[in-house]
C-alpha cells in the first residue's frame, strides 16, 4: 500500500514537473557534451601533462599492499555532497540564485564528461575499464540524486514566486515540506554514493590499476 502511493505520488510529481526534469537533463547532458568536447580540444603539452598525472596515480595505487579504503574517504565524500545540497538548497531559497543551480547542473555535467572522455581517449579499452569500474558505481547515484535536489528547489523558487504574486495552488508550507523532503531524499542517497565512493571504488580503482 505505502509503496504504490509512494509511487502514484513520485509520477504525479515528476508529470506536474515535467518541463523542469526535461530542462535539467538537457543542461546536464549539454554539460557532457561540452566536456567531452573540451577534453578532445586540448592540446598536446596539456594532454601529456594530464596523462603523466593519471600515470603517476595508478603507479601509485600499484605500490599498495592493499585499497586505500576506509572511513575517512566515505567521511569526506559525503560531507561534501552534503555541503553541495544545503548550498542548492540555499540558492533555491534566495530565488534569485536559480541561474546559479542550473549553472551547477551544467558544470557538473561538464567535469563527468570532460573526465570521462580525456580517460577514454588516452587510455582507450583500459580507459573504459577503469571509467565502468571506477567512476560509474558512485555516479550512478550521484547524477539523479544531484539532479532530483535541482529541480526541487528550483521549484520551490517558483512556488516563492508564485506566493509573492498571489497565484498560490497550494500553501508555501507544504511545498517548503516537499521540497525539504526531496532534498533529504537526495542526501540520503549522496550517503549510499559516499560509502560506495570510500569503500567499494577502493576497491575497483586498486585492480584496475594492475592493468596500467
Amino acid at each position: 500500500m505505502f509503496i504504490a502511493r509512494w509511487r502514484d505520488a513520485s509520477r504525479e510529481y515528476i508529470e506536474e514537473r515535467l518541463f523542469l526534469f526535461i530542462l535539467v537533463g538537457l543542461l546536464f547532458v549539454m554539460g557532457i557534451v561540452f566536456g567531452t568536447l573540451s577534453a578532445k580540444g586540448l592540446e598536446k603539452g596539456q594532454k601529456l601533462e594530464l596523462l603523466q598525472y593519471v600515470q603517476l596515480f595508478f603507479q601509485g595505487m600499484k605500490k599498495e599492499n592493499q585499497p586505500v579504503s576506509d572511513v575517512s574517504l566515505a567521511k569526506n565524500a559525503i560531507f561534501n555532497h552534503l555541503k553541495t545540497i544545503l548550498f542548492l538548497l540555499l540558492l533555491g531559497f534566495s530565488v534569485i540564485g536559480v541561474p546559479l543551480i542550473l549553472f551547477l547542473i551544467f558544470a557538473k555535467g561538464y567535469i563527468l564528461g570532460f573526465t570521462i572522455g580525456f580517460i577514454l581517449q588516452q587510455l582507450s579499452g583500459k580507459g573504459f575499464i577503469f571509467a565502468i569500474t571506477s567512476v560509474f558505481p558512485h555516479y550512478a547515484f550521484i547524477i539523479p540524486a544531484f539532479l532530483m535536489a535541482g529541480v526541487a528547489n528550483i521549484d520551490f523558487s517558483g512556488a516563492i514566486l508564485k506566493s509573492r504574486f498571489g497565484k498560490v495552488y497550494r500553501p508555501l508550507s507544504t511545498e517548503l515540506l516537499q521540497c525539504l523532503g526531496i532534498n533529504g531524499m537526495a542526501i540520503f542517497i549522496l550517503t549510499l554514493s559516499g560509502i560506495i565512493e570510500g569503500f567499494i571504488s577502493p576497491l575497483f580503482i586498486y585492480w584496475v590499476a594492475k592493468l596500467f
